[in-house]
C-alpha cells in the first residue's frame, strides 16, 4: 500500500513540473512582448552603423588638395592678362607679357666656316712655284667677302687673306703649307689632299611669335626690326644671341632653348 502511494506522489510532482515547463514556454512570448513595450523598442530603430561616406570622402579630398594656380593661361592673380581694343571690343591679348626682345626666340643656330683648299689640277713651274688656294670666309663682315675666291701665292707671298710661310715637301709636289691668316696673325697648315675648316662664326634662325616675325640665317652685325624697333646682332654664340637696341644700345641675351 506504501509503495503505491508513492508512485501516485511521484506522478503527481513529474505532472506538476510538466505544466510549469509549459507555462513557461507558453508565457516567454507574451512577457518579451510586454518588455519591449515597456522600454519602448522599435524594430525598424535597431541599431544600424552610421554612414560616414561624407566623412571620408572629406577626408581624402583634404589629403589631396588641388593645387592653387596662381598664374598662366588659366589664372593670372600674379600675372595679369593684358586686354586691347579692336573695333570696339576688349580682346584679350594672348602675348601680354611676351613682347620685345626678350620674347625672341632662338630656333637653330649653324656654324660658319673659314675654308681654305689647295687646288693642286694646275702644273707648278719648278723655277717659279706658285700655289692656288680656294678661300671661303662664311663669317666675313661683308657679304662680298663671304662667297668663294681664289687666292695664288708665292712663298713667303702676302695676298689680302693670309701670308704663304712654308712649303712643306717637295715645291712641286707639296704635302702641305704653312698659312699666317691675317685677321688674326694665325698660322694654319692645309694639307695638299684635304680642305682645312674651322669654326668661325655663327648664324641664326630667329622668330618673334607676337610681331608674326622670322628672321633666318641672321649674322654679327644684321639687323631685325622687333615692334616697329631696330636691333643689331652684336654676338651669336652655338646657344646665344646678343641684340643691342640702336636707340639706347641696350643690350638683350637670348639664350637657346631658355625656359
Amino acid at each position: 500500500m506504501k509503495k503505491h502511494w508513492e508512485k501516485i506522489l511521484l506522478g503527481f510532482v513529474l505532472t506538476l513540473l510538466a505544466g510549469g515547463a509549459l507555462f513557461v514556454v507558453l508565457e516567454v512570448p507574451s512577457i518579451k512582448a510586454k518588455l519591449d513595450e515597456q522600454v519602448g523598442y522599435d524594430q525598424k530603430n535597431a541599431f544600424e552603423p552610421e554612414d560616414h561616406s561624407e566623412l571620408k570622402a572629406l577626408l581624402a579630398r583634404a589629403e589631396a588638395p588641388k593645387r592653387l594656380r596662381l598664374a598662366g593661361p588659366e589664372h593670372n592673380t600674379f600675372n595679369p592678362v593684358g586686354w586691347f581694343e579692336a573695333n570696339g571690343n576688349l580682346v584679350k591679348d594672348k602675348f601680354y607679357g611676351k613682347k620685345g626682345p626678350n620674347a625672341v626666340v632662338i630656333k637653330s643656330t649653324s656654324p660658319l666656316y673659314l675654308r681654305i683648299a689647295y687646288d693642286g689640277r694646275k702644273e707648278i713651274n719648278p723655277q717659279d712655284p706658285r700655289y692656288s688656294f680656294y678661300v671661303t670666309r662664311e663669317a666675313a663682315d661683308k657679304k662680298t667677302e663671304r662667297r668663294k675666291v681664289t687666292r695664288v701665292s708665292r712663298l713667303r707671298d702676302k695676298n689680302d687673306i693670309f701670308i704663304l710661310r712654308e712649303v712643306k715637301g717637295s715645291s712641286t709636289n707639296p704635302e702641305s703649307f704653312v698659312l699666317t691668316l691675317l685677321n688674326s696673325n694665325q698660322n694654319i697648315e692645309v694639307l695638299s689632299s684635304q680642305e682645312f675648316t674651322e669654326i668661325r662664326g655663327y648664324k641664326a634662325d630667329l622668330e618673334y611669335e607676337a610681331g608674326n616675325r622670322k628672321y633666318s640665317g641672321v649674322m654679327k652685325g644684321d639687323k631685325v626690326t622687333i615692334d616697329k624697333r631696330s636691333y643689331e646682332i652684336v654676338f651669336i654664340s652655338e646657344d646665344e644671341v646678343v641684340l643691342s637696341d640702336e636707340k639706347t644700345s641696350t643690350h638683350t641675351n637670348v639664350s637657346k632653348n631658355a625656359l
